[in-house]
Formats: C-alpha cells, sequence, structure tokens
C-alpha cells in the first residue's frame, strides 16, 4: 500500500512541506529516513526492524478489522507506534467514515414497500443474510443459526447457506463483493439484512453496514459498540444487542414486517432533511479525504502527507532545540494510545464462553489468538528496551513471558 505509485521512490508535496517516499527497505536504517509506515494487516511483531532507530517515527495504518492483527489491539502493541491511521475515532487519522461516500449515499431511494411485499409473498424470507467468511471473532454464524429456528432467514453465502442465487453471475464473488446494479436490485427487496461484522470493536464499521442502509434494507446490527453515535437519526437500524434473546429479535422483525407504518419509520432518514445527527454530518464535512470522489485526495494519500508534515515539523523543532544550546526543548515523542485501536476479547455470538463444548474450534482459535497477541506485543517492547537485533531472540522472550504468566495463574 505506501507507497502507492509505480515507481520505487516519488517525492510528495504537502501542505507544510515535500518528504521522499520510498517502497526500498534499503534505505530503511539511513539517518535520513525519519519514518516508517506500515500497513497494519502485515504487520508482524516476530518481523519488526530491529535494533529500533530512536531518530525513526513508527507510523501505522489500519483500516482493516481487528482480527487481522491482534497485536494492535493490545496497549504493548499499538503504543510501538507513534502515529496511527485507524477505524477509530480516536486515532490521529480516523479512518471511521472509510466505506461511507457521504450523505447523498445514504439517501438513495428504497424498493417501495408494496414491491418487498410482493417479494414476501413469493415466498421468499423477510431476513437475507450473506456471508462466505465463516469462523470469525465475533461468531456471528452461532448467533444467526439460532436466530434461524424463529424466523426465515435467506442464507446466499457460504456460511449457514440454505438458499440459491438466481443466477451463476450473482454467485460470482467478485459480483457479490461489488456494488454490481444486478446484484443490488436483488438484495434490495429484502426487509432485514443481517449485518454483524466479523470482530467487535468501537467505531469498526464496513460496508455490512453503510450498503443496506443505502439500499433501503434496514440493517440488523452487531459491531461497533458505539454504532449509534454515527447514524443518520435514531432510528435507522436494529441492534441485536438490544435484544436479550434471538427468540426476541425474530419476534420483533415479525412486527415490523407485517406492520409497514412501524417498518418505514426506519427509514425516514431517506426524506428531505431525515438526516437529523449533527456529528455524523461534521464528521463527513471535516474529513479531508474523500471515498470514490476525484476532487479529494484518498487516505492513503493524506495519511503520508500526514506524516510527512509531522515529521518536517520534528526535523525543524529539533534543529532549534541544538541551536538554542537546550533552551529550547526538544520535541517529546508523540506516542499512540491504547485508544487508537484496543479492542475487546472475542466472545460467542450466543451464549456464554462457559456453554461452549470443549474442542469448540472457535473457542481454540479466536481466544488462543487475542492472548498470544498480547504476548508478542510485550515481548517486541522487551526487545526494543533492551536494543535486541536478532529475531530468534523473539520465540526466546515469547517463552519467558508464557511461564511468567502461568506461575503467576
Amino acid at each position: 500500500l505506501f507507497p502507492h505509485f509505480p515507481g520505487d521512490t516519488e517525492r510528495i508535496d504537502c501542505p507544510r512541506g515535500s518528504c521522499l517516499v520510498t517502497r526500498s527497505r534499503r534505505v530503511a536504517r539511513h539517518r535520513r529516513t525519519k519514518a516508517l509506515i506500515f500497513y497494519g494487516t502485515d504487520f508482524r511483531a516476530y518481523e519488526a526492524p530491529l535494533p529500533r532507530l530512536p531518530h525513526q517515527t513508527w507510523a501505522l495504518f489500519h483500516e482493516e478489522s481487528p482480527m487481522n492483527n491482534y497485536v494492535l489491539s493490545h496497549s504493548p502493541g499499538i503504543r510501538l507506534f507513534n502515529y496511527t491511521a485507524t477505524f477509530r475515532r480516536e486515532s490521529d487519522y480516523p479512518l471511521t467514515l472509510q466505506w461511507l461516500p457521504g450523505t447523498g449515499y445514504l439517501r438513495a431511494p428504497a424498493v417501495p414497500l408494496v414491491e418487498k411485499d410482493a417479494w414476501r409473498r413469493k415466498g421468499y424470507g423477510p431476513v437475507l443474510y450473506m456471508q462466505s467468511h465463516c469462523d470469525v471473532p465475533s461468531d456471528r454464524d452461532r448467533y444467526v443459526r439460532e436466530l434461524m429456528k424463529y424466523i426465515q432467514v435467506d442464507s446466499y453465502g457460504k456460511c449457514l447457506h440454505n438458499r440459491e442465487l438466481p443466477s451463476e453471475r450473482l454467485r460470482d464473488t467478485s459480483t457479490a463483493t461489488t456494488e454490481d446494479s444486478e446484484f443490488m436490485t436483488f438484495i434490495a427487496r429484502y426487509k432485514f439484512h443481517l449485518a454483524l461484522e466479523n470482530a467487535i470493536c468501537d467505531d469498526y464499521m464496513t460496508e455490512k453496514l453503510w450498503r443496506p442502509m443505502h439500499l433501503g434494507a434496514v440493517p440488523v446490527y452487531r459491531g461497533s459498540p458505539a454504532v449509534r453515535d454515527w447514524m443518520p437519526n435514531n432510528l435507522s437500524i436494529i441492534l441485536i444487542d438490544d435484544f436479550d434473546t434471538p427468540q426476541e429479535l425474530a419476534k420483533y422483525l415479525d412486527f415490523l414486517d407485517k406492520n409497514g407504518e412501524e417498518y418505514l419509520k426506519y427509514l425516514e432518514y431517506k426524506n428531505v432533511d431525515g438526516i437529523k445527527n449533527q456529528f455524523l454530518l461534521e464528521s463527513l464535512e471535516k474529513r479531508e479525504w474523500g471515498v470514490n470522489d476525484m476532487t479529494l485526495p484518498n487516505y492513503l494519500n493524506g495519511f503520508e502527507c500526514f506524516i510527512c508534515d509531522k515529521e518536517n515539523t520534528r526535523v525543524k523543532e529539533e534543529q532549534e532545540h541544538k541551536k538554542s544550546r537546550g533552551k529550547i526543548p526538544a520535541p517529546r515523542p508523540h506516542i499512540a494510545q491504547f485508544k487508537h485501536m484496543g479492542c475487546p476479547m472475542p466472545t460467542p455470538g450466543f451464549g456464554s464462553i462457559e456453554d461452549l463444548p470443549a474442542g469448540d474450534s472457535w473457542k481454540e482459535m479466536w481466544l488462543q489468538d487475542y492472548w498470544q497477541s498480547l504476548d508478542q506485543g510485550e515481548a517486541l517492547t522487551a526487545m526494543i528496551h533492551r536494543n535486541e537485533s536478532h529475531q530468534g531472540r523473539f520465540w526466546d522472550y515469547m517463552h519467558e513471558i508464557f511461564l511468567k504468566r502461568t506461575r503467576q495463574h
């Protein structure tokens, strides 16, 4: 991702100055290389460039799911970085609304209710589920499987598959992952879309949420616990966690399915002046980058310039400090905080951990991954503090941390 231009090295001109940006790793240890930008999904603690050079800033770009790298969800992991661009609003360069092009996207007209009711009379369910990425940290399939006992859910993806899409073209994964007009027309006829993110974290919201809202299908959502902060009005989505059981949720969806007037209240944000949330409007207005907008920079360019400007400022402050012979203090390093990314431990999609049988694959995979990631962040931090450079020592540190934790428990 970085740099994202054809050659190896390019000059970028930013608001406060210019930088040379390169993908050549040969200069990573050069004294004039001021910053390294890491892409979070590809960052591995056991491959980090060591020893860490004191004159270099580490910057993190991670717009993807926390499941891609749980090291970054723990304090020792995220504090390895100076600047961050993540989905959380608290990061230095927030990417929270990366899937929302603008208010016009939300205001697109919905399929008329009479057409949705006609679709129901043809035997289609009120609820759509379309997932082919199964066995994820949010454990969404376990919840949907339980919900299916109480209401008809048409599931077209590989997960909990119970219905076929009408054509081979629509079954093509590449069609389903784009906003193909035939595909969008098909799924827009459903009244409700199950919109369950693959991992739970504040402000992690993807196309699973915004696409149904664009289409005028009410999202039945589980994902960011802070999702209400970003909704166009107070009645835009149905939150799974507002219901004690899947059975209660099914009862409410059935009520809305049979009461069109109540159902349509969830689509009032599509009306003129229907978007009431000033925080959402201001956030869209304030962001420096655009989504599918050629008149604005994309967030990759934006973050590169953000880092470029921060580094040029730091260089000037260091020069002033040296010239003043210490009268002007040296610039203090900016350190990322837990809230820039920190995400909670995965929990079962339905029931409690105690309810899961021994050998449950979700429990063995994701809980282990989450806690091992904490150990990895601690191991790399220890290596940096001790100026270690041999990557093979990483696993020795991991073993020491494991033994220490085992003794404590």
